[in-house]
Parts: structure tokens; sequence; C-alpha cells
């Protein structure tokens, strides 16, 4: 029920546009049920001439074609709309999808596959556009036209009426039985395809390790296996869906022709007329159940594919980082931690029993080996994960007390390994949107020394980068993210191994630059390089 409340609430704020459609719809659909009664006014209108008597042949004509040039206009119409409603659906709820995973803990990705999660959007939600043309649709007009022909074959045979209902309905149990296997077979696929692509998402990412351990042929043969996989999924599910529709049809259709037979045999009370046009109808009575059917497995596979989003989508209302008029404040650069104990899993504790402090305009240093928790350290000091126990402080505050864009507006950082994004060099390092001025970005630049190579690009800093910014090196990439943490003027500047992409040389003249420009300010550096980092800081040694 969670995945029909889900689309429900979305396809709500389009009720507009949706009844207009339906209207539209139910012309059309009732508009079909005409035709067979006109045979049988013309067949039981024949006379001895061969000529229908007591029709105003003309009369009817021009009415029917004012019918058919009405349904086709409106029919346009219907499709046009519904298309575009299923768009509109789509779009909207990629874009609560996206602002759900944005909005979810740092904690959240480590056991979440990316290629996985965009495989959803792409996958899973993409279904989801064909749900107006390929659910709404048939469902809508179907059943108005079952009603219609129903209505019609009782007014020409009732007792006939009855036999065919109940030959229709025995055949059901028959696609009940099918659409199950078929919906967990749809489900497999779906999430095999997922895995597919996630495999080629982090190959495609780290695709220079592919290329320098010559590993293409087992990364590609790991993502066919899975596809493969997936895809013979999809082909018993096709089996048992022809199975299903297949069998209802073969039965329901010879049923039909014995009672065709004997409405036309002489040995039953209905004319010739009544006869054919109640065939016509019983025949698309069942071409409309079975349309239902693959209705009915089409709304399986969407509601497996819906299930998935709706386990990631939360209510936007929450947990959205954004600033509150009671949550105004600035940190003043005092940030302490008291007796922190972190683990990632109950096998491995990272911290045990953690405690320092440092005030407002210090600079602190925290080194230690590898696996020590540096970067945890940094992760619970941007509020990325909670501790088990202890407290994570600012200002003597806990952070779990302060709402998440206080504190971040407050807090430059930098990581191990510099993410950038698709676009121009200013774009990375202005995308907070914070607006400064032009001198005071040139003044941030030369204090990243990102001017030494920006200057040397033809576009300067509105030349355009590659996704992640693999088009620049890895020293300037970390140049420019240095520079995107100084554009927000932090109060608490968190560098974790910042230094460690940058050349002897230009390490030394960095650290002068940032102590020049943050002596006062907080400054909390990782890093296992600390010989140019000048002794001015308080120091912190994890064991």
């Amino acid at each position: 029920m969670k995945h029909i409340k889900f689309l429900l609430k979305y396809s709500a704020r389009k009720r507009n546009k949706l009844v207009i459609a339906l209207v539209c719809l139910s012309f059309v659909s009732l508009s079909n049920l005409i035709y067979p009664w006109l045979f049988k006014l013309m067949i039981d209108s024949l006379g001895m001439s061969g000529k229908p008597d007591g029709l105003d042949i003309p009369l009817i004509t021009g009415l029917f074609t004012g019918v058919i040039l009405l349904s086709t206009i409106l029919g346009y119409f219907t499709n046009v709309m519904m298309q575009e409603l299923g768009s509109e659906l789509r779009n909207d709820i990629r874009s609560a999808y996206f602002s759900s995973l944005l909005n979810k803990p740092y904690s959240f990705f480590k056991n979440e596959p990316v290629g996985g999660l965009t495989s959803r959007a792409t996958e899973d939600i993409g279904k989801l556009q064909t749900i107006f043309t390929g659910l709404v649709v048939p469902v809508y007009q179907n059943s108005l036209f079952i009603l219609g022909c129903l209505v019609l074959m009782l007014l020409l045979n009732p007792p006939a009426t009855g036999i065919v209902l109940a030959i229709i309905l025995s055949g059901l149990p028959v696609m009940f039985y099918f659409s199950r296997k078929i919906k967990l077979l749809a489900s497999e696929s779906q999430k095999g395809h997922a895995s597919a692509n996630a495999i080629m998402d982090e190959s495609l990412t780290g695709i220079r390790e592919v290329k320098a351990f010559l590993i293409e042929h087992l990364r590609l043969g790991k993502y066919s296996a899975r596809a493969n996989d997936a895809l013979e999924k999809e082909k018993l599910s096709s089996r048992y869906q022809a199975k299903s529709t297949q069998s209802v049809f073969m039965i329901v259709s010879l049923m039909l022709l014995v009672i065709f037979y004997l409405g036309t045999s002489g040995s039953g009370s209905w004319s010739p007329g009544s006869a054919v046009a109640f065939y016509f109808y019983a025949y698309s009575l069942t071409m409309a159940f079975l349309s239902l059917g693959r209705a009915y497995t089409s709304y399986n596979s969407i509601s497996g594919a819906t299930s998935r989003i709706v386990e990631l989508i939360s209510d936007e209302s929450k947990n959205i980082t954004k600033a509150h008029p009671e949550d105004n404040i600035t940190l003043s650069g005092k940030a302490e931690f008291k007796n922190i104990n972190f683990s990632y899993g109950e096998d491995k504790q990272v911290l045990k029993n953690v405690s320092f402090s440092v005030d407002a305009g210090e600079w602190l240093l925290i080194t230690g080996p590898s696996g020590s928790g540096k970067s945890t350290i940094a992760n619970l000091l941007l509020g990325f994960y909670k501790p088990q126990s202890g407290e994570v402080l600012f200002d003597g505050k806990n952070l779990n007390s302060i709402n998440n864009y206080a504190a971040r507006k407050s807090i430059g950082y930098v990581g191990q390994e510099a993410v950038l994004f698709e676009g121009t060099i200013r774009e990375n390092i202005l995308i907070t949107g914070k607006e400064i001025s032009d001198q005071e970005l040139n003044e941030i630049l030369i204090i990243s020394m990102a001017d030494r190579f920006i200057g040397q690009l033809p576009q300067g800093l509105n030349t355009n980068i590659a996704e992640r910014g693999i088009t620049l090196s890895a020293g300037q990439r970390a140049r420019i993210a240095i520079a995107r943490a100084l554009s927000l003027k932090p109060e608490i500047l968190i560098l974790d191994e910042a230094n460690s992409m940058l050349e002897e040389g230009l390490e030394s003249e960095l650290w002068k630059n940032l102590y020049s420009a943050r002596k006062d300010k907080t400054t909390i550096i990782f890093s296992h390089h600390t010989e140019a980092i000048p002794k001015v800081y308080k120091h912190f040694k994890l064991q």
C-alpha cells in the first residue's frame, strides 16, 4: 500500500490535467461501442432486396463520421496529456529522490554503491514514466469498455452474457497465478540490472586503475554476467506472461465460437444482427479483460520499482540542511572532543576515549599512523557520524543541538582527495553561492597558489573542467579545493591531508600563506607530513 499512497501523492499534484484527460478518454472508450451496434442495425434491416430498410443511411453515416472525428481529436489530446503527465511525474519523483539522497546522513553512503543509487533514478523511476500510458489509460479505458459491453450484451441476450462472464472470470485465477511469478522475476531482474550498472559506474570512476592493471576484460565479464542473469529472468518473465494471456485467450475464444455458432444456427431466439453484435461485444470484452491482465503485470513491475524508491525517499521537510531564523549564528572557532568512543562496526573500535580541545584562533595538528582515526575525527567534527559515546562540542554546545546549516557555514573542509564538479573553475571555487568580491577572490587564489596555473589557462577562471576535475592534476585540484574552503571565510578550517598532493616547495609556501591569512582563525590539520607546517600549533597524537 505504501507505493500506492506514494504514487497518489505525486499524481494528485496533476489532478486537474488528469481529470481532463480521463473525461476525453471516457468519450473515446465509449465511442468504440457504437460500431457493433451499427452492424446489428444494418444486418437486421436488410430486406429481400438486399438493401437496408427503415434506416436513414446518410444521417447515420454523418453522425458516426462526426463521432469518429471527435474521438480522433480527443484521442490525440488524451495521448499527449498522458505522455506529459508521465514525464512530469518522473521528473518530480527524480527530484524528490535526489533531494532525499542529498539529505541522507554521510554514513548512509558507506553501504550503498553509487551506481546502484543512480540506477534507481534511471531504471526504476524511468518505469514510472509509463504509469499513465501503460497503466492508468488501459485500466480506465478497458474498465469503461467492459462495463459498456456488459450493458449492451445484457440487452441482446442476458443468459449468454452470464455464460460469457463466467467463462472469462474462470480464467482469472490462471492469470493471477502467473502474475505472482512475473512480479518476483521482474523484481529480481531490476535488482540485477541495478547491480550491473553499479559495476559499470565503479569501473568508469576507476578507469585509471582498470587500464593500469589491464582488467578491462575482467570488469566487462563481471558486468556481462550480472546483466545476462537479469536478462534471463526477463525472458522467463516474458514466457510466463505469454503463457498466461494465450492460455486464457484460447479457452475464451473457443467458448465464444460455440456461443456464436448457437446464436447463428437458428437454435437461439435472437436475430442474426444481434448474434453478430453479441459476438463482437463478447470478443471485445475478452480482449479488454486480457488487456487488464497485462496492465496488472505492468502494475507489478511498477510497484516493484516504486517500492525501492519509497524506501529511500523520506519526508522532504525533514533533515534538510537549510537556514532557520533561530539558527542564524556563527561559531567562534572553539571546538572540543570529550571522551569520544566511535566504531564503524561491532568488531572494530576506531576511537577510544579520545579527548582534545582547540580554542578560537588556535592551530591544532593531529597526527597518527594510518588507520588511527584521523579522517574519522574530521567526519565527526563535520557531523557526518555520531559517536557511540562522548560529545563533540562547538562553543560549549553539543553538535547534535546545533542546526547543520549553522555549523557547516562556519566550517571549511578540504579532504584527502579533492572532489571537483563539472563546470568552470570559478563555479567550483564559489560552489556555495556565497558572494565575494573579485579582490577577495584574487587574494584567495594567491593564498592557495591556484593563481599560478589558473593564470596560464586560456580562459582562466572560466575554464571548464571535466567531471571530478580529471583534466587537472591532483595538486591543481587540491589547490582549487583549498581556495573553495577559504571562500567561505570559515571560522574553523579542517585540512585532512590536504597537503599530500603538493610538491615540497609549494607545500612550504602554502603553509606560510595560510598562517599569514589565518593566524587568528581556528585551523585543524590532519597530516603525516609536518615538516613544512609552521611550529605554531597545539599537537594531539593518536596512537
